[in-house]
């Protein structure tokens, strides 16, 4: 079986509450914020599951992002590799890609729990963290079995999320289908995914950027790989050219895609940037902003994957499903019988 769009990252379960301001101050969460977990964070879990109302929800932005890209594409276009447990948060997982036109491709392992990912709403922020769990278990040689490699090999469109360079097995997956990209001329995106990562896992974000043709982020994360890298400069636009023009592993130029929140999204291809007004959307309707950003990245990889690779279109795409997104409970999309008039763009 031939998928055209492939993505890999850390599937996990969304624990999704609206917690107060002193949770966040207890365990220094910031409003806005993606971390991982450690060992100060570990009662978080039980403590929002006991004390607030959750929603369970399929998450790891990279499977969020897929889903959303099979929207707009015909069916059986999409697969997703990652490493989960054999528990039932991994059948709500699969479960739920499978409700979205997604296939997945699980690593299992008996050594840790399937990750979760605690999101904590407050207002229009989110504070997201994650406990990998078995999503760090995956192995570099699980995307190397000849029938997982086929599927690399078959693909023509890749989406990794930043995340997965975390650990060993999903930095080595990363190099090896961003090199066999590369040297095919096939399309590599990638996300920033979150500040820390530029900050703590700058080298290995680099090799992979290097081979990237398509690179994702929001206006936070590219302020702060632009002082990580030492631009000085705080300005969207400029820093997008600066990484469209960071070394590229093949002739090919690199687009870079910068969203803002509910101010205008900026593409840039070496020094020529452009922006692009997001659809604006009144409070009282705005559920909450979980996933918006993935979604973002699932409308255009859904329209570019089509082989439209006209930005300013695939942005109005990733426009159209984070808009959807943020009037929903986390990063859901409509189910497969009410996926009708899709806009074309």
């Amino acid at each position: 079986m031939s998928y055209t769009l492939l993505a890999m990252e850390n599937p996990l379960l969304d624990i999704q509450c609206n917690p107060t301001d002193e949770l966040l101050q207890k365990y220094k969460l910031k409003a806005n914020d993606a971390i991982l977990a450690d060992e100060s964070h570990q009662a978080l879990y039980k403590e929002i599951v006991d004390n607030y109302e959750v929603a369970y929800v399929a998450g790891g932005a990279a499977q969020n992002t897929v889903r959303g890209a099979q929207y707009f594409l015909p069916p059986k276009s999409t697969i997703y590799l990652g490493c989960v447990s054999d528990d039932k948060f991994a059948d709500t997982m699969k479960a739920a890609a499978e409700a979205d036109g997604l296939t997945t491709n699980y690593e299992i392992t008996k050594d840790a729990p399937t990750g979760t990912c605690a999101v904590l709403i407050t207002g229009h922020n989110r504070s997201l963290v994650a406990n990998l769990a078995a999503a760090e278990k995956l192995s570099g040689s699980f995307v190397q079995k000849p029938e997982n490699w086929k599927l690399v090999e078959n693909a023509k469109y890749y989406y990794f999320g930043g995340f997965i360079i975390t650990h060993d097995g999903g930095y080595e997956s990363a190099k090896l289908v961003s090199q066999h990209a590369a040297d095919n001329n096939k399309t590599f995106a990638l996300n920033l995914s979150a500040p820390f990562l530029s900050q703590f896992f700058k080298e290995r974000l680099d090799s992979i950027i290097k081979n990237t043709d398509i690179l994702f982020g929001n206006e936070d994360e590219a302020r702060t790989y632009a002082k990580q890298a030492g631009w000085e400069t705080e300005d969207v636009q400029e820093i997008a050219k600066k990484l469209s023009q960071l070394e590229k592993g093949n002739s090919n130029p690199r687009l870079v895609v910068i969203t803002q929140g509910a101010d205008a999204t900026c593409t840039a291809v070496s020094d020529v940037s452009n922006v692009y007004p997001v659809i604006k959307v009144e409070d009282k309707d705005i559920v909450d902003t979980n996933g918006a950003g993935d979604a973002f990245c699932g409308g255009f990889m859904g329209l570019y994957a089509q082989g439209i690779h006209d930005a300013g279109r695939a942005v109005q795409a990733g426009h159209h499903l984070a808009n959807l997104v943020i009037k929903a409970i986390g990063p859901t999309y409509p189910p497969m019988d009410q996926r009708t008039n899709i806009p074309t763009f």
